[in-house]
This record gives C-alpha cells, sequence and structure tokens, in this order.
C-alpha cells in the first residue's frame, strides 16, 4: 500500500467532505469526495480501494498541498524590454510592459508578489497552493506575451526561446 510522509510540522484533518492541511505558511482546505484516510506513524493512508489514475491524482495533490503549507512554491518572471518595469503599490501590481498606459493587476490574498532590485524587471511570485500561483504567473505572462522576433515581452525565468529571423536577416 502506498504512503505519503508527513513532516513534523504539518497537520492533517479531515470531516464528511473535506480535508483540511495546515503547516507554518498557513492553512489548506480541499474537498476530499468520497476517499477515505488513515494516519499512522506520521504517514498518510487511502483505506479505499480506488482506481490507481484517482489514487494518483489525489496523491499528488495532497503530496502539493503538504509541500505548500510547509515550504512553499515560488516562480520567477523576467521583464524584458526597453522600459519594461513593474513595481507594488498596496495590493495591485503595476506594469509598464510597452503599452500606451499602465497594467495594473490586483494580486490574490493567498499569493504574495515581490519585485525585484534589478530595475523592477524580477517579478517573483509566491504562494501555498501550486496551482493558484501558476495560474497567476500564466495571467500575467498572457499580459505581454515574448515576441517572436525580438523576444520582447515577460519570460519565465529560464525560458528558453527561439528568435525567428527577420526578412533581411535572412540574405
Amino acid at each position: 500500500m502506498k504512503s505519503l510522509l508527513i513532516p513534523e510540522n504539518v497537520n492533517i484533518k479531515w470531516g464528511k467532505d473535506f480535508f483540511q492541511v495546515s503547516g507554518p505558511l498557513g492553512t489548506v482546505t480541499k474537498q476530499k469526495g468520497n476517499l477515505s484516510f488513515a494516519i499512522k506513524d506520521n504517514r498518510l493512508y487511502f483505506l479505499e480501494n480506488i482506481e490507481d489514475q484517482k489514487k494518483h491524482f489525489y496523491f499528488s495533490m495532497i503530496s502539493n498541498l503538504i509541500l505548500g503549507v510547509s515550504k512553499g512554491y515560488r516562480c520567477k518572471l523576467r521583464l524584458v524590454g526597453v522600459g519594461f518595469r513593474a513595481s507594488i503599490v498596496d495590493n495591485v501590481l503595476i506594469l509598464k510592459i510597452g503599452y500606451s498606459h499602465e497594467i495594473k493587476y490586483v494580486i490574490p490574498d493567498d499569493i504574495k508578489i515581490l519585485c525585484g532590485k534589478a530595475k523592477g524587471t524580477l517579478l517573483i511570485i509566491k504562494g501555498k497552493e501550486l496551482s493558484k500561483m501558476t495560474q497567476v504567473a500564466a495571467d500575467i505572462r498572457k499580459l505581454r506575451i515574448p515576441d517572436a522576433y525580438k523576444g520582447k515581452g515577460i519570460h519565465y525565468d529560464k525560458e528558453i526561446l527561439t528568435l525567428k529571423k527577420g526578412k533581411r536577416e535572412g540574405k
């Protein structure tokens, strides 16, 4: 039977239709469905015999939640382009990304965004839920997708772009 190790600083509680994972970075509550759990010797076991796909899905979801409330997740975005800058005022991310106006993005409550000191061109997104953190990063990146010819836009950190040749470079 497959089990999941629970760190000492993480607590798991469950009720009839929910389970709650809490740790040093906060608490996350999710719907449980028809699953039954048991905890023995700091390990989480599934009691019911369910399909392998569902078991793998729930297993990975719970392990992601445990990792999120104990260590957290983070993603880096780089703003590449002349004059591209980011700043944070109150709970709003203000982006200057080549448009005639500033783009304002309201930061969700359970997500934290930090601006890097390198002229405001590095964004660090932190969260305790992997799915929400990656969704926020994708939403911000969608505001200015990297250009295929010059590479200007919002990049994931360590993202490798293959640029197209311009019509004058081919000669």
